[in-house]
């Protein structure tokens, strides 16, 4: 963890039980494992890779582009990886030993913080369920404000951010509300800030809690 607490008995997750490989898994095992966790057993070198912090999660490396001027459609379709990629790199490089955005099961610690994602976002509270966290010394928690990760979605849009290995320490570390001055419309600029909501990433598997059979699994 890299927060001064302990991992939380319980977690909320918002299911989205229109996926079919959620469906499949929360209806007929009860169980949510992480892309990593999904592996260890399966595949040797990147089981060892995972313990030593080097498992390399990033889909699409950055290429040589010719220069040219940017597009606000291409800024637009780039935009989402563009963020992803940039907290992973940072992750990399100076939190080895946590969870990956691109594997990591996405929880919150309470149901007052799925109350605030569901005011802000609109998620369906009646798709939040209850969750432990199996036992395994190779978990992995953070936790983290992702009201970070939403800000920065729209900055990088809008602005050439500076300084952003600061703003990705700054979630990596688990630090609360942030402040952004960025351009808006007639090239006036206005403070932003992220508000908080704190989440957890989870290497690891859980387990429903009211799954018929939620003691089969230890």
């Amino acid at each position: 963890m890299n927060a001064d607490e302990n991992v939380p008995n319980e977690f909320y997750i918002f299911v989205n039980e229109l996926n079919p490989l959620t469906y499949h898994n929360f209806n007929f095992t009860g169980v949510f494992s992480s892309g990593a966790f999904g592996s260890l057993d399966i595949n040797p070198e990147f089981f060892s890779k995972y313990q030593k912090g080097s498992a390399n999660y990033l889909p699409y490396e950055p290429c040589e582009m010719d220069s040219m001027a940017l597009s606000p459609y291409f800024l637009t379709a780039i935009n989402d990886y563009r963020v992803e990629y940039d907290a992973e790199i940072f992750r990399k490089h100076y939190y080895q030993f946590f969870p990956s955005r691109f594997s990591a099961i996405y929880a919150f610690g309470n149901i007052e913080s799925c109350q605030a994602v569901n005011t802000k976002y609109g998620w369906p509270l009646d798709s939040v369920k209850r969750f432990r966290l199996i036992d395994n010394p190779l978990n992995r928690v953070v936790r983290v404000n992702m009201e970070h990760v939403s800000l920065l979605r729209h900055a990088y849009r809008v602005s050439v951010l500076q300084d952003i290995d600061s703003l990705w320490r700054g979630y990596w570390s688990g630090f609360g509300n942030i402040v952004l001055e960025l351009p808006t419309i007639g090239f006036q600029r206005k403070q932003y800030e992220s508000g908080l909501i704190w989440e957890y990433l989870i290497e690891g598997c859980v387990q429903h809690l009211d799954y018929p059979h939620n003691n089969a699994i230890q």
